[in-house]
């Protein structure tokens, strides 16, 4: 008989049921069992064990290089299986003595709960299934807990042995809901660190071992080509997919997005594919639409998230008008907005492109992991943002505004963990770039679209900004009184009451250009200077800091952030350029 005919003899609607059946009485089976046995207790992240070493680890490759245009969907499911079960495990703290249980963790492997169909090993083949691929997780375990000379209390071998894997080194461990499980017991208190890289599952212990030598878990370079359903050739078989389903599988990048810069709407057009994937805000065809969050992206497969966003941009509004805190409402439901469409992500998924502020919600549902990314760049890193908050705060220790809100540690480490393993850093802003300069992507400023100005190159200074700290209001305040300045105000937020007490001052919404000799923006933050270019443009003189994210031109001048002595020389040099001109 041949092995076309066996498979099928195999695999057949009859041999399915029977299967299907064995498989519901087992867990049954189990479930008494488990009612029945000691308490397992499950376990949870308790922070306590961050800083620990590592005790053991283990690592094997996500992809296999012989998958082909046809199979390579069978791993991308796998990986979107491994995503979902790691977010269970990952950070989990286990006590020593006590028994850890995959399945007390990860639960019942449903399509319910987002697991899609990957690799199973079943008869010597290997079958599509809902949550296929586990094992690789499973099987890293328990390399690991034998690498950290963990008593190991239920294991079960692989009926296939598929060359390149663990399963070759007799250190792998299937699982099946719920009746085989991998159930190991520590000699230490010890931690779960699962990571991701595009190509790597790496899954490590951090503990502190005594008396004991570890041994390190097997690098698993890579697994040959294998006999699943999408290569074996056997169109006959009862689980075979059908060449309709392989012809429409592509690998595709989805952008995931937000606020719209021009720069960022210029690469995108310019990069995308019309076979990717879009999730926006809005689309300019809405309705009911924010248009600085409106996407133009024609005709492509797209998800929207116009409700949170409006929420967002409302909760947004309420904590101005009532001295909420704004940055804790952008957290809160950015939060919102990716766990909205988490769900969304095509399995064909192998790239994405993400805005940053979307980025640490990402990293934590495990939207990343396992794949490439790059980050669209709209402000420095929540760290080093901070930092240059609280180095501000030590010039102006009586501003209130300058330490009136801090991100969680947590949340800071989520963005600088996907920072680190981001394969780009996407920007127009030079100070973001230069920080980043290894993988940077250096995007230039688009150019301002301007109507004509009247009244240009009269006797006023334009400070465009609110009276804040962080935009250099104490700077451009003394400016202006040891310099006589007579200065135009752009916004009305105010670092303390009667902050202009004492300047020539005047504010403005409209024609702010008019009259204006100069435009001075001394920020210690400033992420989008859409104001100095349009001066820029006008042929308005500028003096900035570094962190307005503009290279020096010939009418722009460049001074230290938080350095009154250089704003003023900068300052006072343009006044006398101007007066030998006139002259």
């Amino acid at each position: 008989m041949n092995t076309q005919s066996t498979l099928s003899q195999k695999h057949n609607l009859i041999s399915e049921t029977g299967f299907r059946i064995k498989v519901a009485l087992f867990v049954i089976k189990r479930s008494l069992a488990n009612a029945t046995v000691a308490h397992i207790p499950a376990f949870k992240n308790e922070n306590k064990l961050n800083d620990s070493p590592i005790i053991s680890s283990s690592q094997s490759e996500l992809w296999n290089a012989d998958d082909s245009e046809s199979n390579w969907i069978l791993t991308a499911g796998k990986i979107e299986n491994l995503r979902i079960a790691a977010q269970k495990l990952n950070g989990l703290e286990v006590k020593a003595g006590n028994i850890f249980s995959f399945w007390k963790h990860v639960g019942a492997p449903l399509s319910s709960r987002g697991f899609v169909i990957g690799r199973e090993i079943r008869e010597g083949c290997i079958v599509p299934t809902v949550a296929g691929g586990l094992c690789q997780l499973s099987n890293a375990l328990y390399d690991a807990a034998l690498g950290a000379g963990f008593e190991i209390i239920e294991r079960h071998r692989h009926t296939k042995v598929i060359k390149g894997s663990l399963a070759e080194h007799d250190r792998d461990a299937t699982v099946k809901w719920n009746y085989i499980d991998l159930r190991f017991k520590p000699n230490c208190d010890f931690k779960i660190v699962i990571d991701f890289t595009p190509q790597k599952l790496i899954v490590s212990f951090k503990g502190i071992k005594t008396n004991s030598i570890v041994q390190p878990g097997k690098h698993i370079t890579s697994a040959s080509k294998l006999n699943d359903c999408y290569s074996c050739g056997n169109t006959g078989c009862f689980k075979h997919p059908g060449e309709t389903v392989l012809n429409t599988q592509k690998q595709t990048t989805t952008f995931i997005l937000d606020e719209n810069w021009p720069e960022y709407d210029g690469y995108i057009k310019s990069t995308a594919n019309q076979q990717d994937f879009f999730i926006v805000p809005f689309t300019p065809n809405q309705r009911f639409k924010i248009p600085r969050y409106s996407w133009d992206i024609q005709k492509r497969l797209h998800r929207i998230y116009s409700l949170t966003a409006f929420k967002r941009a409302l909760a947004i509004r309420f904590a101005g008008k009532f001295k909420g805190n704004i940055p804790s409402a952008y957290l809160k439901y950015d939060s919102h907005i990716v766990n909205s469409f988490k769900k969304s992500i095509p399995l064909t998924t192998t790239h994405i492109v993400i805005a940053q502020n979307l980025l640490p919600f990402a990293w934590q549902h495990g939207l990343l992991w396992g794949r490439t990314f790059d980050i669209l760049m709209t402000r420095l890193p929540m760290e080093l943002l901070q930092q240059q908050l609280d180095d501000a705060h030590l010039t102006h220790t009586y501003s209130k505004t300058l330490n009136d809100f801090r991100a969680d540690k947590d949340l800071v480490e989520l963005e600088n963990l996907a920072l680190t393993k981001a394969r780009h850093i996407i920007t127009p802003h030079q100070h973001i770039a230069d920080i980043f300069n290894n993988k940077s992507i250096k995007l230039n400023w688009v150019q301002p679209q301007l109507q004509p100005v009247d009244n240009l190159g009269g006797n006023k200074v334009l400070f465009p900004a609110s009276a804040l700290a962080r935009k250099g209001a104490y700077e451009i305040k003394k400016l202006a009184v040891e310099l006589n300045l007579d200065l135009v105000v752009l916004g009305h937020a105010t670092e303390t009451d009667n902050f202009w007490q004492d300047v020539n001052v005047s504010f403005t919404q409209t024609n702010i250009f008019k009259d204006v000799k100069l435009v001075i923006l001394p920020a210690y933050i400033e992420h989008q200077p859409r104001l100095l270019l349009k001066a820029l443009a006008l042929n308005i003189p500028v003096v900035a800091t570094p962190a307005c994210g503009i290279q020096p031109t010939e009418n722009l001048t460049i001074v230290p952030v938080g350095n009154y002595d250089a704003l003023k020389n900068a300052v006072q040099n343009i006044y006398m350029a101007r007066e030998v001109e006139i002259a």
